[in-house]
């Protein structure tokens, strides 16, 4: 069942969003349906829709936040995962 997740990292700017970015592999993470991401009071927050927890875990866990450290960013101050009831294009 897909999940919608939040990632928050304080400090953090578009600039070094972007050089994470850089550093991942050249396709999306397998199991993310859908990312959208910007900045906020005081950092950046990340807020995806998955096709599992597990599937979000791993890219995280394994990836995302190795290479955010390896850029000098922070641990994410904010994570959530939650079922989602709906996950898809709006209909009109």
């Amino acid at each position: 069942m897909p999940v919608m997740t939040t990632l928050e990292f304080p400090g953090v700017s578009q600039q070094l969003y972007d050089q994470v970015g850089a550093r991942l592999p050249n396709r999306p993470p397998g199991g993310n349906l859908h990312h959208a991401c910007g900045p906020v009071a005081g950092g950046w927050r990340i807020a995806d829709i998955w096709e599992s927890a597990e599937a979000f875990d791993r890219f995280v866990d394994g990836i995302f936040i190795p290479a955010m450290r390896a850029q000098g960013g922070p641990a994410p101050s904010r994570r959530e995962v939650f079922t989602t009831y709906h996950a898809g294009l709006v209909q009109r």
